[in-house]
This record gives C-alpha cells, structure tokens and sequence, in this order.
C-alpha cells in the first residue's frame, strides 16, 4: 500500500465501525490497537470506549503508555483488572497458557460491553497475524470477537504507515508480548519471574535497547537483542550493569544469545 491508497482505506475503516455504532475496543497501547482506538474515537465519539485489562503479565511501562496515549488523543479509555492467578492452569504455564488468558481477558471485555450496552467488542489483530502462531485467536473466535484490520486486511507495515500520517508515536513502536512469554512453556510462573524479567527489560530500555527480551531459565536469564545491537550490550559500563542488575534479582548467569532477536522463540516448535 503508499501513501496515496491510504485516506480511501482510513475511510472504510471508519465506515465499518460506523456500521457498529458503539464499539468497545481491547486496548493495548501498541501500534495496532492505537491505530484502531484513534480512528474510533474520532469517528464514534463517546459511542467508542478503549478498555486496557491490567494484570502481572503487563509491565507497568506499557500501562502508563495506553494511559498516556488515551489522555493524549481523546480516546475515552477504562482500566479494568485481570486476576491471573484465578485462571485455572495460569501457573502451570501449559501450551494452551495463552488461550485460557484470553479467554478470561475477553470474558471481563466482554462483560464490560454487557453492561456499556456496546454492540460490538472489537480488537487490533492484523492480517499478519493470520499466519503467525497466535493461540490466543482461538479465543477471539469461539467469543465472536470482531477484528476490523484483520477483516480489512491491514497489515502491520499498512498500519504503521497509516500511524505515521495520522502523527501517531507509536508508529514504529516494537511489536510486544506478555511477560509470561518470555517464560518456556511449562515451566511454572511465578510473581518473583515476572518482576525478574521486567525489571530486567526496563534497564534495557533504559540502555537503549529497543528490540529486546529478557527469557527465565531458572537461574539463567537469556537476553535477545536486535543484532546491530550487539557491539553496544558487551560494551563495558553497559554489560557491566546489566551484571549488577541480573546478580541483584538473584540469576547466577546472565547470557546474550547469539542469534539476533526475533518474536516467538519460545513458542512450541512444530
């Protein structure tokens, strides 16, 4: 798509939510679904609500930027709280882990429009991630959860070239996963892990780290970086608190991986 196509495909967007008339919005803070919340709001006005579902898993950087965002644009915005640790199988962190948290993130969304009387709930999946390994639309799915960009067929690149018109900064945002992600499938989550990693991921920001992770081996914490990045992590004051930092949360070894960062490494392989 350029830049000429997309006023056109911004106005079917905004027709088909029209079409809705009062829509909830999942809303995450991220490049997509703050795509959808902009042109919602201006469209629907106070018949739109973007809702952001707190829980351990989302790291308090990432709530501050939806709050932010939201305030910033004029998006009429909720924060409604999750209890993961009520979700039966939550702990043991299965492979279907990411499916049963969506399906209790959805339930209070859902609930939520119940009560809004919201004809619609709506969130951000893209036609992207029609081909990438997302359990979690399985849930979206079975609960009838609508998703326009998908629907649409806007893709990640479609978006952030749409938010860069729109003035949108979160337009080359780095896509984002859940806290528990970085933790391997059916090794248990815990409080202590989650806050491990985000404590972690929040020096690497600070470092200037953009696209990174911080994945819990037990007493080993494997950070994947961008390759670019690479001469900048060993260089010696920023290794060296990087150490300082990961031998305070209690790990006895901090690696870099070698192979460069990209999303999904611990997603079940087959």
């Amino acid at each position: 798509m350029n830049n000429e196509e997309l006023p056109e495909r911004i106005a079917t967007l905004e027709q088909t939510l029209l079409q809705r008339k009062k829509v909830l919005l999942a809303f995450s803070g991220g490049v997509d679904s703050t795509f959808l919340a902009l042109i919602g709001a201006r469209i629907l006005k106070q018949n739109f609500l973007a809702v952001t579902i707190d829980h351990p898993c989302l790291p308090r950087r990432e709530l501050t930027m939806a709050c932010r965002l939201a305030e910033k644009f004029a998006i009429p915005h909720k924060i409604l709280s999750l209890d993961q640790w009520k979700i039966d199988g939550f702990r043991e962190n299965p492979p279907e882990r990411c499916y049963l948290c969506k399906r209790a993130l959805l339930g209070i969304l859902l609930q939520e429009a119940k009560e809004g009387k919201f004809l619609c709930l709506i969130d951000g999946s893209n036609a992207d991630d029609l081909s990438d390994y997302r359990p979690g639309a399985k849930a979206l799915a079975e609960l009838g959860v609508e998703s326009p960009l998908q629907t649409l067929g806007w893709s990640k690149q479609d978006i952030r070239m749409a938010s860069r018109l729109l003035g949108l900064p979160t337009a080359d945002l780095p896509s984002y996963a859940c806290l528990a992600s970085r933790i391997p499938t059916n090794s248990p989550i815990t409080m202590e892990k989650l806050q491990q990693i985000e404590q972690m991921e929040t020096l690497l920001h600070e470092l200037g780290f953009v696209e990174c992770r911080a994945r819990h081996h037990g007493d080993t914490l494997r950070l994947e970086i961008d390759q670019k990045s690479f001469p900048g992590i060993v260089a010696t004051d920023n290794r060296s608190r990087l150490l300082a930092r990961a031998h305070a949360l209690g790990f006895r070894w901090l690696t870099l991986d070698l192979e460069p960062y990209r999303s999904g490494r611990l997603n079940p392989i087959g």
